[in-house]
């Protein structure tokens, strides 16, 4: 298979999370515990989206022809001390919730907060932002992570956050909305569909669609690889930004102009216009808008 080559250099953009990063350490003493659970929407409808936020460790989510949401978590305390063990083990846990079409599960820990009404997950290991805390703040001492293994309706739709120590994998899924992050581990979607927003800050993206995107789509990595497999008959217009990357497809481009957008009028000075830095190709009708950002990964986008 031969590939167009292109070269492009612009500039790359930023992550909105702030976790510290939880260094390997062999401890003397481990527990092992599987939470189960299950759970179910309110009702069938194409609007369902489960929502899952984990800090250290994987998330699974995989498709089925049920209607229960089947979740499996393997939960893991490492400590140096029997007492800093049983502290982990009742500090650490899985909660879940239920607002109209949404179905939440997240870490459940002293240091992480779920807002009931927003749906928001915020976990922060201490307070930075209040000098008072600094004196008074108390390092963990045990390590832990949770790994999630979640069956859901097949269409269904999914937002998925993971940060440190672990992938995420998602396969046979095909809601309306599918939003995959992961800090320092890599993102795998097979056989998907569905509008799309990934960003694997440190690692890879690999994704197999069983049906192109629809609508508008997102694809970030600051210094991991992008690969895509399409279906034949994409019709996209794609914008590319990357300062050490490059991109190549198997599929026939046609480069068109860069996007124009006004920002304001001044009488004097006339009317003010900004020209979006990214190179923009169109592969077949280009129906669809398929965004990609990196700095210094390729990008692969073929058929």
């Amino acid at each position: 298979m031969k590939f167009l080559k292109i070269i492009i250099i612009i500039i790359f953009c930023t992550s909105n999370y702030n976790y510290a990063q939880e260094y390997h350490t062999d401890k003397k003493l481990n527990s092992k515990e599987t939470i189960k659970k299950e759970l179910q929407f309110p009702t069938n409808n194409p609007d369902n989206i489960l929502v899952v936020d984990n800090v250290y460790g994987s998330i699974n989510v995989e498709g089925y022809n049920g209607s229960k949401v089947v979740v499996e978590v393997v939960k893991r305390v490492y400590a140096d001390t029997k007492e800093e063990l049983e502290k982990g083990k009742r500090e650490i846990g899985v909660k879940t919730a239920q607002k109209e079409s949404a179905l939440y599960v997240y870490l459940d820990s002293p240091y992480s907060h779920f807002d009931d009404e927003t749906g928001m997950f915020e976990h922060r290991e201490f307070n930075f932002h209040s000098r008072r805390s600094y004196k008074h703040r108390k390092k963990r001492m045990y390590k832990y992570r949770l790994d999630f293994k979640i069956k859901i309706p097949k269409n269904t739709s999914i937002d998925v956050k993971a940060v440190n120590k672990g992938e995420v994998v998602v396969e046979n899924v095909h809601g309306k909305l599918l939003i995959a992050h992961n800090i320092n581990g890599p993102i795998d979607l097979k056989n998907v569909s569905g509008k799309t927003d990934v960003n694997a800050l440190n690692k890879d993206i690999n994704i197999t669609y069983a049906e192109n995107p629809t609508e508008e789509s997102w694809y970030r990595s600051l210094n991991g690889d992008i690969n895509i497999k399409f279906k034949d008959g994409l019709d996209a217009v794609i914008s590319y930004k990357t300062m050490n990357g490059r991109f190549y497809t198997n599929f026939p481009l046609e480069q068109t102009t860069p996007k124009i957008v006004k920002l304001s009028k001044k009488k004097k000075r006339g009317v003010k216009y900004k020209i979006d830095s990214s190179k923009h190709f169109k592969i077949g009708s280009g129906d669809v808008h398929l965004h990609f950002d990196q700095l210094n990964g390729d990008a692969i986008v073929k058929r």
